[in-house]
């Protein structure tokens, strides 16, 4: 008995990482197309697909790569769940670019912008609680943005917005240099992201509290 509710709670716990996995990817995707800024974690990305012939979802793939590998040299152990991040790191690129490929409407004005942004929001934010109440993986990013703060000694909370400020300068930076508009895909989108991804996980977190189903 023991051991068949151990496999249902696992199964529940997969069930709702893949589902909140599909449900950010789109969020962030509708977030992309909308193109007045994206959230912080997926600055790098998007901004070397605009200085790049690859496209947002290959180069997001390799971003969290990258940080896989910063995590393995800062924690120096390598660990199960971290290995299942590399596959994940490819399966979220390819949803990425799955969902921008259907994503072929045009956007009139700004203010039509601002809106949808402001929808997409709350889904990918709904995903991140469904990832992170799934108790099974997290994205490399978060993961880096963990190890970042337990090497610091900080909260996860601060952790992760050190890594938010980090990935934003970089393409900043990056932007400047190679373009000369520091701002080309860091703007009110972005700052729209950093601000309202936090009360909304929190909003889902007493909703929907089915979402913080966790192995035992």
């Amino acid at each position: 008995m023991a051991e068949k509710q151990k496999t249902n709670a696992l199964l529940k716990s997969i069930t709702v990482f893949l589902s909140g996995l599909v449900v950010m990817a789109f969020g962030i995707a509708l977030a992309i197309k909308v193109d007045i800024g994206v959230a912080p974690g997926s600055v790098i990305a998007y901004s070397a697909s605009k200085l790049l012939p690859l496209s947002v979802g290959v180069l997001s793939s390799m971003f969290h790569i990258l940080c896989l590998l910063i995590q393995l040299l800062l924690t120096r152990r390598i660990t199960v769940k971290l290995l299942l991040q590399f596959p994940l790191a490819y399966v979220f690129g390819f949803l990425l670019d799955f969902f921008l490929g259907l994503m072929t409407f045009e956007l009139p004005g700004m203010a039509y912008r601002v809106i949808l942004l402001i929808l997409a929001l709350p889904v990918f934010s709904l995903g991140i609680r469904a990832i992170v109440g799934s108790g099974f993986l997290i994205l490399p990013t978060d993961g880096l943005a963990q190890t970042m703060g337990e090497k610091l000694n900080l909260p996860m909370s601060k952790g992760k917005l050190l890594f938010d400020v980090i990935a934003t300068a970089i393409g900043v930076v990056m932007m400047l240099i190679f373009t000369g508009n520091a701002f080309l895909t860091v703007n009110i989108g972005t700052v729209i992201c950093a601000i309202g991804t936090g009360p909304f996980i929190g909003l889902f977190t007493k909703l929907f509290p089915f979402l913080g189903v966790k192995p035992t």
